[in-house]
């Protein structure tokens, strides 16, 4: 098997517009949403959401070329990458909303020319990473996942299987997601927003949105201190067309599956990274699942809290954040968790911990019911 490390990462999510920035910010514990007022609509709609600080008006549909080239160029400046490398870089993409923010423009400015236009004119499922071809002056081949809110980590876990085949050594994995009218309407007409992430909580009521662009390098070259890729596995469940098996049935499989195709046992695993959204069937099948594997769960961060639910970006959003407290030897605290669930075994931690060599588990588990997770090595 052929080892993939993360080389390279950039970052800009409500932490901060860079990943350094990010970290620290989680670290230090800061996380606070903001109160949007949107109207337009027949009711007004009120809710909190966590936003790039970037200044800019928040549904600029512009604003993914302004946002995305800073943070893929950080990504492949740290991974110290040649020219000849960059050129041919293949990108892959995890997202819930590309271009519909282009979209959305589009179809207002229609509607102001006459009664009737089409609501979604256009969705350019290549849009985000042709921008990042234009910052890097890349030509590499590219692919979309679109798989709810396992987008962008199936893309991450597809980028090291083509890693694994020697077709190249190196590929750019990206999660991004901007606010945009269709997902905080159509999520808001689901009444599942809350105005505070609560995971694992007895108290949980629900997500609260955010937005972020994430970036990483995979090598099959180690840099300094790289974290290792072990792989991961992914599996669909039909329980639902919106959750997970509440049993927690097809969350321990993905679990399972994950762990034997990195040849891990599940003692072994250091800690976790939850996924962790803070709805209450979602947290149940999560920390069900979690049981049936481990029987006592390892320590476990969720860190939706700090970012709110970036949707298709979370796997590359959240694994950065995670990754990078890994080197600078931290587990992180899970903000919003107050009061034990009786029917949840899970306690995330609350408190930043130190994290040791070894190995991690990422969890994503997505709309529809998508699960996806990823392992991680941090070398001694």
């Amino acid at each position: 098997m052929v080892d993939a490390y993360i080389r390279g990462v950039g970052l800009s999510c409500a932490l901060g517009m860079d990943a350094g920035s990010c970290v620290s910010a989680m670290l230090a514990g800061r996380a606070t949403p903001q109160r949007l007022e949107l109207g337009g609509f027949s009711e007004p709609l009120a809710l909190s959401y966590y936003r790039i600080p970037d200044g800019a008006e928040l549904f600029d549909p512009r604003r993914f070329e302004r946002l995305l080239p800073p943070v893929v160029q950080a990504a492949v400046r740290h991974a110290g990458l040649s020219a000849d490398e960059i050129r041919g870089l293949p990108i892959f993409m995890g997202s819930s909303c590309f271009s519909v923010g282009l979209a959305e423009t589009g179809y207002a400015a229609a509607l102001k020319q006459r009664s009737a236009a089409l609501p979604m004119p256009v969705c350019d499922y290549d849009y985000p990473a042709g921008l990042a071809r234009a910052a890097l002056g890349c030509e590499g081949e590219a692919w979309a996942f679109n798989t709810a809110c396992t987008a962008s980590a199936n893309a991450l876990l597809s980028a090291w299987r083509m890693l694994q085949t020697g077709r190249h050594r190196h590929a750019l994995v990206l999660g991004v997601e901007l606010a945009n009218l269709t997902t905080l309407t159509g999520f808001a007409g689901l009444q599942i927003l809350t105005d505070r992430v609560r995971p694992f909580d007895a108290e949980r009521r629900g997500i609260v949105l955010g937005e972020g662009i994430g970036a990483l390098v995979l090598s099959t070259a180690p840099g300094p201190g790289a974290l290792r890729i072990r792989g991961g596995a992914s599996n669909c469940d039909t329980y639902s067309v919106t959750t997970a098996n509440p049993d927690g049935a097809s969350v321990a499989a993905v679990l399972r599956a994950a762990l034997a195709q990195a040849q891990l046992a599940p003692e072994t695993v250091q800690a976790i990274k939850g996924h962790g959204t803070g709805t209450g069937t979602g947290d149940q099948a999560e920390a069900a699942g979690l049981e049936r594997v481990f029987g006592r769960v390892p320590p476990l961060s969720a860190l939706k809290g700090y970012l709110g639910h970036t949707l298709g970006a979370c796997g590359v959003n959240e694994l950065v954040l995670y990754a990078c407290a890994l080197l600078q030897g931290r587990l992180p605290a899970s903000p919003g968790f107050e009061q034990p669930d009786p029917v949840v075994p899970v306690v995330p931690l609350s408190a930043p911990t130190a994290a040791p060599p070894g190995h991690y588990l990422l969890n994503h588990f997505g709309f529809g019911g998508n699960n996806t997770v990823l392992v991680l090595e941090k070398p001694a």
